[in-house]
């Protein structure tokens, strides 16, 4: 066994290496070089990265593929993560397979009694191994520090095989998620977040005070109105979607819409990192606004394909140009003084071109197109102040929701008040240290959450 005189670090540059008489290798360009004559790789690590650990083993040859053997086991750092750890692992073996290795073995680690924190990687070239010892998970983009080792380390080999033995593999049904601790049960929600409502298709041409709104709405009153504008719904401004012909696109609707018709808040709590709610819960919440979402991201693909041709472009300009001769009109016969926006023909040539550029994005079109944003619960248990932050706010909000006594409180708080019991008199504290023993003795599943 032989232990390299060089170090291998990755980020280097927080600690300005390159500047020193320090012997050290860039850590991920030295992996990625070993495994480009690898006939087997085995990878231990506390975290993980899709990408960086399919990236890893794709440094082998395509034509040598078919007979190099991977192995990855990574850690599960909460029983709440077991869905995402199990369906990210899935998809790592998928993405490996179909890059033509045949021999994956693709295992997790499960978190009881303690997390899994090794990293390790061990890199054997035919009957050569190499080893990389340290602080280094696949895909960190941390300042890391790892020591190569060549030759054979039995103790090492013992412990890497003991770890795969005792590991669970991806390919079999993913264990039960069992709620026992205020982690998990958090770690099993996700975060609710209305995006802003974008003024996207409307440009305006005069600067209007609040004066002059309350003027023109009342002369509309009794008018045909302004071409292309549509004073109830976007102001006095110019509507992109009325002078492209597509007045149908489902207008992107403001909070209050949203909260009625969704129904969201009732099934969630207010934290200081957004509004929490279970997992099932969000379930039903995408199905509901699929729908709408789908219909809304096709007629943003409409506009997108008529701005982006020929016609579409001059339709606008020539539409913009009534729009403006029209409310000019209307403001001299009724003597409303309004001054023009400053630079309107540039500034209206901007708009038009960013929003084509937008709308020309796929992605960019289907973030437009959201209703509501459901991500995950992050992983905040690394910081102890963000952690009481988070717990203090949920508490408060559950407890003062609680207490209401008059309207309706939302399924959510029907479900603690179900399991905890009648919470109105309570301290948030308490409340915290009723949900923490509950789970603690009987655990908290989906079913718990009414309907």
């Amino acid at each position: 066994m032989n232990v390299d005189e060089a170090i291998y670090v990755h980020r280097e540059d927080l600690i300005g290496l390159a500047d020193r008489e320090i012997h050290y290798e860039e850590l991920i360009e030295a992996i990625h070089g070993d495994a480009r004559g690898a006939t087997e790789i085995s990878i231990l690590g506390g975290f993980y990265a899709v990408d960086a650990l399919v990236n890893v083993c794709r440094k082998v040859p395509r034509d040598a593929r078919r007979e190099c053997t991977i192995r990855i086991a990574v850690g599960l750092e909460a029983t709440a993560l077991i869905p995402r750890t199990w369906t990210d692992m899935r998809e790592v073996e998928k993405k490996l397979r179909s890059t033509g290795f045949r021999n994956v073995t693709v295992k997790v680690v499960m978190n009881s009694p303690v997390h899994f924190h090794t990293k390790l990687f061990r890199i054997l070239r035919t009957t050569h191994p190499v080893w990389y010892v340290g602080s280094a998970n696949p895909g960190s983009k941390r300042h890391e520090l790892m020591l190569r080792l060549t030759g054979r380390h039995d103790a090492l080999m013992a412990y890497m095989d003991a770890v795969f033995e005792e590991a669970r593999s991806v390919s079999e049904p993913q264990p039960a998620v069992d709620i026992r601790t205020l982690r998990d049960f958090f770690l099993a929600g996700e975060l609710c977040h209305k995006p802003p409502t974008p003024r996207l298709f409307t440009f305006d041409a005069f600067r209007f005070t609040p004066d002059n709104r309350e003027q023109i709405g009342a002369v509309l009153a009794g008018e045909a109105g302004v071409e292309h504008a549509r004073p109830r719904t976007e102001g006095f401004g110019f509507s992109l979607r009325s002078a492209l012909g597509l007045d149908d696109l489902p207008v992107i609707e403001g909070e209050e819409a949203v909260a009625q018709r969704t129904q969201y808040r009732r099934s969630s709590v207010d934290t200081v990192l957004g509004l929490w709610m279970p997992r099932k819960y969000a379930r039903e919440l995408r199905l509901r606004i699929a729908e709408d979402e789908a219909d809304r991201f096709r007629k943003l693909t409409e506009i997108a394909d008529e701005l982006n041709a020929g016609p579409g472009q001059e339709r606008v300009r020539i539409a913009f140009g009534a729009h403006v001769t029209s409310l000019q009109g209307l403001l001299d016969r009724h003597r409303i003084e309004v001054q023009p926006v400053p630079n309107r023909e540039a500034l209206f040539e901007r708009f038009l071109r960013s929003r084509t550029t937008t709308l020309s994005d796929e992605d960019a079109r289907r973030r437009l197109a959201r209703t509501l944003t459901l991500v995950d619960m992050p992983d905040i248990w690394e910081d102890a102040h963000a952690v009481r932050e988070f717990e203090t706010s949920f508490f408060e909000d559950l407890t003062y929701r609680a207490s209401v006594t008059t309207g309706g409180t939302g399924r959510i708080i029907r479900s603690f008040v179900e399991r905890l019991g009648f919470l109105g008199a309570h301290a948030p504290s308490d409340v915290r240290s009723d949900l923490e023993d509950s789970l603690d003795e009987l655990g908290w599943r989906d079913r718990d959450w009414l309907p």
